[in-house]
Formats: C-alpha cells, structure tokens, sequence
C-alpha cells in the first residue's frame, strides 16, 4: 500500500515543482514587461474629445458621433469652430483622413486624433497637444 500511497503523492510533488518551475520564470516577465511599454505608451496615449476641447478652449465639445470606431463632436468658441474626431485605431484614422481630405481643408492630426479647423486655430491646438498640420485642396 505504501507504493501506491506513494506513487500518487510523488505524482502530486512533481506537478507541483513542475507548476511551480514554469510559472516562476514567467511571473517577472510578465511583472518587468509592463514597465518598458508603460514609459513608452505614455506619451503615444491618444487624447480624448474632453482633453481636445479644453485645448481649443471648449471645456464642454458637443458630441455628434459616439460610435464603436470613432467619436465626433463640434465646438464652437467666440476665436471659431472646431470638428473633434478620435479614433480606436489609426486604420481608423487614416481611413477618414483620405475620405475628408477630398473635401479640403486643414487638419490637426495627433496620435489617433483629428481636429479639423482654420489654420491659425489649429495652431494653438498644437501649442498645446501636439501632432502635424496637414491642408487639403478641395477635389
């Protein structure tokens, strides 16, 4: 009886120094793996319509679109109008870009954002988000 007393509880030690040598190892990568995308996600982290706004001094956008890929909202302020896009992908982004470039116009393009104004306005956006202005000729 003591063999298969034994067996069994020898089994059940080796299983556990199996589990316990697998999922030792993989605890600190995955612990020390969040660290290094962290620093570097911060600063590619999109801003929201709320974040936009302020910036152009519309602490409250009236949203238009609210759907699964995008939000859009209008903000009007007594410097101009402003269009607030944001995107879940840059797909997303890149796809409505080349839809509404045809169209003309400029564009403030951040990290999965889009603000869509007159030239001198977005500049003051930018001062404070960031990201590139972009014209378009009307087609």
């Amino acid at each position: 009886m003591q063999t298969s007393t034994g067996k069994p509880l020898a089994v059940a030690v080796a299983l556990a120094a199996l589990l316990t040598a697998c999922t030792a190892p993989a605890a600190p990568p995955t612990l020390a793996a969040p660290a290094a995308p962290a620093a570097s996600a911060a600063p590619a982290a999109p801003a929201g319509i709320d974040q936009i706004g302020a910036a152009a001094g519309c602490p409250r956008p009236a949203l238009q679109i609210d759907a699964a890929d995008l939000r859009q909202a209008d903000c009007r302020t007594a410097r101009g109008h402003y269009t607030l896009v944001t995107f879940t992908t840059e797909r997303g982004q890149r796809d409505w870009l080349e839809l509404a470039q045809m169209y003309g116009g400029a564009y403030l393009v951040g990290e999965r954002w889009v603000v869509v104004s007159t030239p001198p306005l977005l500049e003051g956006v930018r001062a404070q988000l960031g990201g590139r202005i972009e014209s378009a000729h009307h087609h």
